[in-house]
């Protein structure tokens, strides 16, 4: 059994250690910013609950290919509607009523729940019901950037698995044997440009366009006007949806230290754009909150526009 992540060597040992002895939890957290592998995380551990072979996830078996291809009728993925910024209180009840039925093919059935930290209070307290007497053969999957977002009764009833940056060589490393094209230094580059995170630094080297940082250069371009409509419309689309914000707010601050390297010598410019760095960092803190979405872009907007227009 290899674990799929690098670093984290505490979660690993929980992590194998649980499968070993044939005692995955009921309900778990998968907490950790993006890019850190909270999805391969959850995969290799449904994997795991499924598997019918000795040594669990065993690959061979055939819960463990269907699994392997997303296709595993006892591994469930609950995932906001598109253009939704939340999961349903109606999508937890459905949920919550399929977990008392019997796996369709393995022994256990795994209920994924993608954002789970972007649940309304109403939709966590549907979701404690199932967690405070959950079925025998249940495991619950909570994958979320940060659990402080999260009822405390949830929380108190969970293990928390989380995941933290690998270190820099390390993960240059994984980048590299994932991608032999890739150049040790090219990889070290592309980490430190998206803040050691595997999976944006792999976006960038594997050439994907990213809207997040179209819609990121199209804001800092609005904000040096400053120009707030512009600034408001570049993220109007993504208005709703709680991991691009976080997304968004990293490539953004990425693009402003990115401006003051440009502008070093515009001693006036790069005040400002030091300003508002500091100022993202620190907004950056309220998305582990409940905070209203478009309420943070006006924050995020009006701020720019309170920096650069004066």
């Amino acid at each position: 059994m290899i674990f799929p992540l690098i670093g984290n060597k505490r979660v690993e040992e929980a992590v194998l250690s649980a499968i070993s002895a044939n005692r995955i939890p009921h309900a778990i957290i998968i907490e950790g910013e993006g890019g850190l592998g909270k999805h391969t995380l959850a995969a290799f551990i449904a994997k795991a609950a499924v598997c019918e072979g000795e040594e669990k996830p065993c690959g061979k078996c055939s819960n463990c290919h269907l699994a392997e291809v997303g296709s595993h009728p006892d591994i469930i993925t609950v995932a906001a509607e598109k253009g939704k910024k939340s999961i349903t209180i109606d999508a937890v009840r459905e949920m919550r009523s399929d977990a008392y039925v019997k796996p369709h093919k393995a022994g256990k059935k795994v209920f994924i729940i993608d954002g789970a930290d972007t649940l309304r209070e109403d939709s966590q307290n549907a979701l404690l019901k199932v967690l405070e007497e959950p079925p025998a053969d249940i495991v619950f999957l909570l994958i979320a950037e940060s659990k402080n977002r999260l009822l405390t009764t949830i929380i108190s009833r969970c293990v928390i698995l989380s995941l933290s940056a690998p270190e820099r060589s390390d993960a240059a490393k994984y980048i590299c044997e994932k991608n032999p094209q890739v150049s040790l230094d090219a990889a070290l580059y592309a980490l430190d440009n998206n803040f050691g995170s595997i999976g944006a630094a792999l976006g960038d080297l594997t050439g994907k366009k990213s809207e997040i940082k179209t819609c990121a250069q199209e804001f800092l371009k609005a904000a040096l006007i400053p120009d707030e409509w512009a600034m408001l419309s570049s993220t109007v689309k993504f208005a709703n949806d709680r991991v691009f914000v976080d997304r968004f707010t990293l490539q953004l601050k990425l693009c402003v230290a990115e401006m003051m390297r440009k502008n070093a010598s515009n001693v006036r410019l790069s005040r400002k754009l030091l300003r508002y760095y500091e100022y993202l960092s620190e907004a950056a803190e309220a998305l582990k909150t409940n905070i209203n979405l478009s309420l943070y872009f006006t924050l995020i907007t009006s701020k720019a526009g309170e920096i650069f227009g004066g």
